[in-house]
């Protein structure tokens, strides 16, 4: 049973949702999800036009998997986009 490392790209649902309120419904949905993932960092990244993407690395078991988790991301009112930056094995 070993951990994985992933990192995802959430992009606003349009140039008007703060990035803020975006911040805190990603982290509650994350922090929901799966009482051992532990999130490694949060950070913002300009994409251009004052947009910002939230980038969000975390540590999760890989029999749990991350699918569910970006579904639910996906999901959210809003999130525009959810890119998988990055899937690794610890």
């Amino acid at each position: 049973m070993a951990d994985m490392i992933v990192e995802y790209r959430i992009m606003p649902k349009n140039g008007e949702v703060e990035y803020e309120e975006l911040e805190k419904v990603v982290k509650e949905t994350v922090s929901n999800y799966d009482d051992e993932l532990e999130i490694r960092f949060i950070e913002s990244r300009n994409v251009g036009f004052g947009l910002k993407a939230l980038i969000i690395n975390f540590k999760v078991n890989e029999n749990k998997g991350s699918e569910d988790l970006e579904n639910q991301l996906n999901e959210l009112d809003l999130v525009g986009d959810v890119i998988v930056e990055l899937m690794d094995r610890l």
